[in-house]
């Protein structure tokens, strides 16, 4: 099902991008120039970094659910690609 890949790949990305900004969070740590306090930027550093996580294993799991779907849908097709 091309809705489910789809959905499934958006939500990958928006985890790969939360976990980039957590990441940017964390190397600017040290940055004198900043108007965060060292309190807020690990919460959300923790917050962004779990997000993410969080985001690409339910984007995996749904990938796994839609190329089920499509091999349950469409059996004959998979055989004659073979």
């Amino acid at each position: 099902m091309i809705n489910g890949k789809t959905r499934s790949t958006l939500l990958g990305l928006v985890g790969a991008y939360l976990m980039y900004l957590a990441y940017q969070l964390f190397d600017g740590r040290a940055d004198p120039d900043t108007t965060m306090t060292m309190v807020p930027r690990i919460v959300f550093i923790v917050l962004f970094a779990l997000c993410g996580l969080a985001l690409i294993v339910y984007s995996l799991w749904l990938w796994k659910q839609a190329l089920r779907q499509d091999q349950q849908e469409h059996p004959q097709d998979m055989d004659a690609i073979k």
